[in-house]
């Protein structure tokens, strides 16, 4: 007889996939902009590919009637024009000035938004583990921002991408914590996350078309179409579907908080693919993300079991 995977569990390997997989995100991205590629359209045409997935996986699972537009549409246009089309907007061009790993080191300032959310909106008090975790992680960040002092050839305009890449941090943020509200009663309901997701991905597609309208080069090599096709399909489709899976599945506050390991996906499949250079900063940074990552679910499997959760 096969057991049964626990939900919780089961969430931590949807999130730790999508997170693999938008580990490839920055260095693929920062490949496209190193050629000079036009980023609006990089960006633009990424998100069609993501809804073409979305429609397919709706269409061939007879659920297509799930997809309803009108259906708290305020919230939905919030998080499709903030939450998705300006981060990504944000997220692709801090790729012309900054590495891709500090750009996901940037975008990993969601958890603070989030908590911030929290707070505000439903005033929940953040739990010590949590607070715990998180400056475990941001020191992390912050080794990692000062190691990534000591590499050269940094654009010209290198503030300008730090500014960039805190909207982005803040835009995810958005997508995070309200995107959850609309996710979290749907679980055990996984055709409704996804009609969820293309409803989401073709408003964000249709808002993000014009981009396609501003002078650039276009893709023109096999590798620069490979790499934009690849993070249409795979970062833009695949990668939400597990985390939304994900997001019905655990705490937002936890998700927010494990989304920092990207930064160690991305560190690494720049290591192998644009040769960057490891220093003690990324790797300290990087061992301290983890920590609190690992801390953060060691202390959700104890209060499970101690309540006979597990």
């Amino acid at each position: 007889m096969t057991k049964e995977i626990h939900p919780h569990r089961l969430g931590l390997i949807y999130a730790f996939v999508a997170l693999f997989l938008w580990g490839i995100h920055g260095p693929a991205g920062r490949f496209l902009a190193l050629q000079g590629v036009n980023m609006y359209v990089v960006t633009a045409l990424r998100f069609w590919l993501g809804a073409f997935v979305f429609f397919l996986y709706t269409l061939r699972g007879g659920h297509l009637r799930k997809v309803r537009f009108k259906e708290r549409l305020r919230l939905v246009l919030l998080i499709a024009f903030v939450g998705v089309a300006l981060n990504s907007l944000f997220y692709h061009l801090t790729l012309i000035y900054l590495p891709g790993t500090l750009v996901m080191i940037l975008e990993n300032l969601s958890p603070v938004f989030v908590l911030l959310f929290s707070f505000l909106l439903e005033r929940v008090k953040p739990r010590l583990v949590e607070l715990l975790s998180l400056v475990l992680s941001l020191s992390g960040v912050l080794l990692i921002v000062l190691g990534k002092e000591h590499f050269q050839n940094l654009h010209p305009l290198f503030y300008f991408g730090i500014f960039l890449g805190i909207l982005t941090g803040m835009t995810f943020g958005v997508y995070v914590y309200f995107s959850a509200v609309l996710v979290r009663p749907l679980r055990g309901r996984p055709e409704d996350i996804v009609a969820f997701l293309m409803k989401i991905f073709t408003i964000t597609a249709v808002l993000m078309s014009p981009l396609l309208l501003i002078p650039g080069r276009w893709p023109q090599s096999f590798w620069e179409w490979f790499w934009l096709i690849e993070m249409g399909i795979f970062q833009s489709g695949a990668a939400y579907i597990l985390w939304n899976y994900a997001l019905s599945l655990l705490p937002t506050n936890q998700t927010s908080i494990l989304f920092l390991m990207t930064i160690l996906f991305t560190t690494v499949n720049e290591i192998l693919f644009l040769h960057l250079e490891l220093n003690k900063f990324l790797v300290a940074g990087g061992l301290l993300i983890m920590a609190g990552g690992y801390f953060l679910t060691r202390k959700r499997k104890r209060w499970l079991a101690e309540r006979g959760a597990l």
